[in-house]
């Protein structure tokens, strides 16, 4: 008589659990890498996006800004961390009408971008638009040299430089991203400030 067998043996057992084990595993590894991969491109986008929106505010605060009422207006090799202006009103009576002293400046020690509507006055007011401001431009060592080949000096992670009606601006913006490493975006606008 022939007895039927009833369930796993041992060693079936144990190489079903080994294969359950590896698939789970190379499972995992899939799910972590894509985890990070997801990290690493929502970190630079909202880097990017943070660069978008900080450049245009101060291109928009700029572009309306009267030309006479920039300081510094040092000319070109020079470039500035802080740019205080007027914004161009209209005309009034032969007049030329203008708003509140304003100034955009970048904190070192914050690494903040600030944009202050009559700065240092009673009544001041101040936001900050920005907090991931890189202490040099991407590129840039505190060397005395010109290392991103720009025609600039040890420039800061926001420099406004002013040639004629221009105003060019550079900004670098710097996070950690996934895994402790840096993630770095640089652009640059030039605005001409239309009301001269």
């Amino acid at each position: 008589m022939h007895r039927s067998r009833a369930g796993f043996t041992l060693i079936e057992a144990l190489v079903a659990v080994s294969v359950a084990a590896l698939i789970l595993g190379n499972v995992a590894v899939m799910l972590s890498a894509s985890n990070t991969g997801y990290e690493k491109e929502s970190s630079r986008a909202t880097l990017e996006l943070q660069l978008d929106q900080t450049l245009d505010r101060i291109t928009l605060a700029l572009m309306s800004a009267d030309l006479n009422s920039l300081n510094p207006g040092a000319p070109n090799p020079a470039f500035h961390t802080q740019l205080e202006f007027e914004q161009r009103l209209g005309v009034q009576n032969g007049v030329v009408v203008r708003g509140d002293p304003e100034r955009i400046e970048y904190t070192l020690a914050a690494g903040e971008v600030v944009w202050k509507q009559r700065p240092e006055q009673e009544n001041e007011r101040s936001v900050v638009w920005n907090r991931w401001v890189r202490q040099f431009l991407e590129g840039e060592l505190p060397n005395g040299v010109d290392d991103n080949g720009n025609g600039l000096v040890d420039e800061s992670g926001l420099t406004f430089i002013i040639e004629g009606a221009s105003v060019t601006i550079w900004l670098s913006l710097e996070r950690i991203g996934p895994e402790n490493k840096p993630v770095t975006y640089s652009r640059k606008a030039v605005i001409t400030c239309r009301n001269t």
